[in-house]
């Protein structure tokens, strides 16, 4: 058994959960917990009982690809579920090898990062480490996106900054389930974000537990610019080459954010460039 095959058998019993019985044609009474029974999930999948049960008891087993489409099926996992679930399942029944040697953020990417200085923009790793900055990102965003130079972490400290503030949770529970999609469980930096949000933070123990895995794509967030009204920013996650990922903040032409990214422009850019290599950098 890998150290990862808890991590399957807790998906698999997160997702069974979830499913309302009555959508599949089974009674709902003498139910002790919500969603399916073990023995209905491997009845829709083609299964047997014996070999779900020991999947949910955490004894890794390799599994087919036929099987692993079936028990998507049957657990009506989304393309982002199902992409985590072969990554698990994959991972839960091979030998982990040494770790491999961390490859920096190329040249070329970060050349880019600095010549897009009128957009807000940053790189940051699978553990959500921002690696480096550009000017506009770091005026914009001080305390949220490089709060301990980690987008989770600074997402949580805004939270419990603005409560009030309705977009926070959900943006919260976002990069919460993009830590679960792209991060390694087996990663030194890994269980140290997510012990010490574990013992800090209720909310996110809550959304941990709810194992949620989907990726970062778009999406928006609110922000306050020198002492400005809340005003709506979209952000845009691109994936770069070495396993990184760039968000970016494009706004409209003409609207609010558009207005005070002009601002910025004209009074606070000093053409300093970017700003790392931050945590996360491999030491040369």
């Amino acid at each position: 058994m890998t150290s990862r095959t808890p991590l399957l058998a807790q998906f698999l019993r997160s997702r069974r959960a979830r499913l309302d019985p009555a959508s599949f044609g089974f009674p709902p009474d003498d139910r002790r917990v919500p969603g399916l029974r073990r023995e209905e999930v491997a009845e829709l999948a083609g299964i047997s009982r014996d070999y779900y049960t020991r999947l949910e008891q955490g004894q890794g087993h390799q599994m087919s690809d036929q099987v692993l489409n079936s028990l998507a099926d049957a657990l009506r996992l989304d393309g982002s579920e199902r992409i985590y679930l072969n990554r698990i399942a994959r991972a839960a029944t091979t030998t982990p090898g040494r770790p491999s040697e961390p490859v920096p953020v190329s040249d070329q990417v970060l050349t880019l990062l600095k010549n897009w200085s009128h957009v807000p923009a940053y790189i940051f790793d699978s553990n959500q480490d921002v690696l480096a900055i550009n000017e506009m990102a770091d005026i914009l965003s001080p305390g949220y996106a490089t709060y301990g130079d980690n987008i989770l972490l600074g997402a949580f400290a805004v939270l419990r900054d603005y409560p009030d503030v309705e977009i926070y949770p959900e943006s919260a529970r976002s990069t919460v389930a993009a830590l679960r999609f792209h991060g390694d469980p087996a990663n030194p930096r890994f269980r140290e974000i997510v012990g010490q949000l574990s013992v800090s933070d209720p909310l996110f123990r809550r959304f941990w537990s709810e194992h949620d895995a989907r990726p970062l794509t778009e999406g928006t967030t609110m922000i306050s610019v020198e002492g400005s009204e809340m005003v709506e920013f979209p952000w845009q996650i691109l994936e770069v080459p070495g396993g990184f990922f760039m968000a970016l903040w494009p706004v409209e032409e003409g609207t609010r954010a558009d207005e005070l990214l002009s601002h910025l422009r004209h009074n606070r850019l000093t053409g300093r460039g970017i700003r790392g290599p931050l945590r996360g950098w491999p030491a040369v």
